[in-house]
């Protein structure tokens, strides 16, 4: 049985992998949830075990590596972290295990804590917090969300510390899929009409690059969510952006 499910996988163009998770993904699985997700990677799809994190398979894991790295590095105890869209809160648990001490928000919050609040990045008001307070922040797959996305890289400029990092995922428009779906019906992959209901702008690389030095950051490090799951430390920038669906960029207040 299993194998016939396997042969349907594979003509319909799905691939299951198994990656070897590092000890430190491994340990989180074993208390946060985790599920069997899709994504594509140059034009194939995989079935992958992956956080679940209410962001593409991938970004959990490389974002988590890249934290403990910084932590590490600061040995420090005092890292304070924003999460801008934080969604349900799977997140912020995560970064709090990983000793964060995390602040979020998110237009879906309801509740009136101060460490997590209801905040809409579409509105004109400040956000609630004092500049330069913040050594980490974290805005994973809500760019494309907003209305005015330097807004956003300007706004986490002012909130983070000299020496802070600001890490920063969206979809990748420039991948191969979505090349070929732009040649084939004029729509990018996840900006279809379907999806204008809550994707509303697509961010090139190029982009987030200019907006980047525009505003003060400097992009150190460029990672693709499907990388992760192939154990790949990829440094070509043109592969990243060929193969995976979404891109994660780590920069540093400059």
């Amino acid at each position: 049985m299993v194998k016939i499910i396997k042969n349907i996988l594979r003509f319909l163009n799905i691939i299951i992998i198994k990656p070897k998770d590092t000890p430190e993904i491994s340990d989180l699985k074993k208390e946060f949830e985790h599920n069997e997700r899709s994504f594509i990677y140059g034009i194939i799809k995989y079935l992958t075990d992956c956080l679940n994190f209410e962001a593409s398979p991938g970004i959990a894991e490389t974002t988590i590596l890249e934290l403990n790295k910084f932590k590490e590095k600061r040995k420090s105890n005092e890292n304070k972290l924003l999460n801008m869209g934080g969604g349900s809160g799977q997140a912020s648990k995560l970064y709090e295990k990983l000793g964060f001490d995390v602040y979020s928000f998110d237009i879906r919050t309801k509740t009136n804590d101060p460490k997590n609040m209801y905040f809409d990045l579409n509105s004109d008001a400040p956000i609630p917090f004092p500049k330069n307070s913040f050594d980490v922040i974290i805005c994973q797959e809500v760019i494309e969300h907003v209305h005015n996305p330097w807004k956003v890289i300007k706004t986490a400029k002012e909130l983070l510390k000299n020496d802070g990092l600001f890490i920063l995922s969206t979809p990748n428009v420039l991948s191969i899929q979505s090349r070929i779906m732009f040649f084939f019906k004029g729509y990018f992959k996840w900006f279809t009409p379907k999806d204008f209901e809550y994707h509303i702008n697509p961010i090139p690389f190029w982009e987030i690059k200019l907006v980047s030095e525009k505003t003060g950051f400097e992009i150190f490090k460029t990672k693709g969510n499907g990388d992760y799951f192939f154990n790949r430390e990829n440094k070509n920038i043109k592969k990243i952006i060929r193969n995976n669906e979404i891109l994660i960029f780590f920069l540093k207040n400059k």
